[in-house]
């Protein structure tokens, strides 16, 4: 069985790298994608695979 995220993992991979040091950060799964928080509040997302 070939599991497939609904997101670029390596773009989010790199997004973490840039904002986990922040004050407040968490992740959510939302709308097929991930969507980066900083004190409750989407910062960035990432939905969808580029080819």
């Amino acid at each position: 069985m070939i599991v497939t995220m609904a997101y670029d993992e390596d773009l989010a991979n790199r997004i973490r790298e840039l904002i986990a040091s922040e004050d407040g950060y968490t992740e959510q799964k939302m709308f097929g994608g991930i969507g980066f928080m900083i004190d409750g509040h989407m910062a960035v997302g990432v939905n969808g695979e580029v080819a």
